[in-house]
């Protein structure tokens, strides 16, 4: 998908990455301390074969934070499901291509919802978001960085050098927050934080229960 990725990535030889998606993230130590009510949050479940990432965003004094909670390969619905035993519930927004695995965290006592499925309009709300990112979060650290769109194979000296989409390779982190911070936004409906988007947010029902925007 693209020559630069693959000579660092695949060749491990040294390069330089262009067109980088985010720049609006920092690294910090740690969470801040947040007291119970200050905050809205939710998690951001990416499922794969390669990989499955659970990252945690909050929304806290218009800034979120990110989490990475696990990271892990090889592992199948119910190892998903037995590390959410562990943690604080929360609503979950998974990959909407995964609506079987969806189903079964549903089943098995969760609130889990299928993700944005819309990639160009989720990157552009994240992008226009302030991100913290927990120094704990090696893969995500590692995914942000190197997260970029593809270059324009048609692109001359007057058109844009880079497509509108990323490469698809090591996005599983990149995937999953996306997915959390477009379901805090559509969820609350903060003001500074909708998206402008071709695919407008709507309520999202839950059981008996209607979360309007």
């Amino acid at each position: 998908q693209d020559i630069a990725y693959y000579r660092i990535y695949g060749l491990g030889l040294w390069g330089r990455l262009e067109g980088r998606i985010y720049t609006n993230y920092s690294v910090i130590p740690e969470m801040p301390l947040i007291e119970k009510g200050q905050s809205k949050w939710a998690y951001g479940l990416d499922f794969g074969d390669l990989c499955s990432t659970l990252v945690k965003a909050t929304l806290f004094k218009d800034r979120f934070y990110l989490e990475e909670q696990f990271y892990k390969s090889g592992w199948t619905n119910a190892d998903i499901i037995e590390f959410l035993s562990h943690v604080p519930k929360g609503d979950i927004y998974g990959d909407p291509t995964s609506k079987q695995a969806i189903n079964e965290i549903c089943q098995a006592g969760y609130s889990a919802f299928e993700g944005i499925k819309g990639v160009k309009e989720s990157i552009d709300l994240c992008k226009r978001q302030t991100l913290y990112i927990t120094q704990a979060s090696v893969n995500l650290i590692k995914e942000i960085q190197g997260y970029h769109r593809k270059k324009n194979p048609l692109a001359t000296g007057t058109e844009e050098a880079f497509l509108d989409e990323p490469v698809k390779f090591h996005d599983h982190a990149c995937d999953a927050f996306r997915y959390a911070i477009w379901g805090i936004t559509s969820r609350f409906g903060f003001a500074t934080a909708r998206p402008r988007s071709t695919e407008p947010i709507k309520a999202l029902t839950f059981g008996d229960e209607v979360r309007n925007k």
